[in-house]
């Protein structure tokens, strides 16, 4: 018997954390629990989404290059902290996307910008509203 893994899908692309703090809401509100959500994000907002969020966060930066308190360091342990890594394609194709995808949106979280991803939900049929551009991008749900 096959297993089949579902992928995660790029919720959106954002400018600010604002705009990731309110879709995150909007996601937990639909019924996404904060284990389906993921935010990549350079190390210098990670942080703060950390602290307004409560999914999991992907930072560009690892812990020497940003400065951190013993009391950062016991929180991550015990709370949903940043997670750090130096290879973001990789972390990207972890999460189901190509290779094409993971290289474009790498360089655009190195720009600033932030990624939502969530877990696909699995579907019955072919949902127009679900249709996907070239870099896996859904809508923009801001907007509804």
């Amino acid at each position: 018997m096959e297993v089949l893994l579902l992928a995660e899908e790029i919720y959106g692309l954002y400018e600010s954390v604002e705009e990731v703090v309110k879709t995150v809401d909007i996601l937990e509100l639909e019924g996404k629990s904060n284990g389906s959500i993921t935010i990549f994000s350079h190390g210098k907002y990670a942080d703060e989404i950390n602290e307004k969020t409560d999914v999991s966060v992907t930072s560009t930066e690892t812990s020497k290059d940003r400065e951190r308190s013993f009391l950062d360091k016991i929180t991550k342990v015990i709370f949903n902290g940043v997670d750090e890594t130096t290879d973001l394609p990789a972390r990207l194709r972890e999460k189901g996307l190509t290779e094409q995808q993971a290289a474009y949106y790498t360089e655009e979280i190195k720009s600033g910008k932030l990624i939502v991803t969530v877990t696909k939900d699995l579907k019955m049929s072919n949902d127009a509203a679900y249709d996907l551009d070239t870099y896996g991008q859904r809508a923009n749900h801001l907007n509804n």
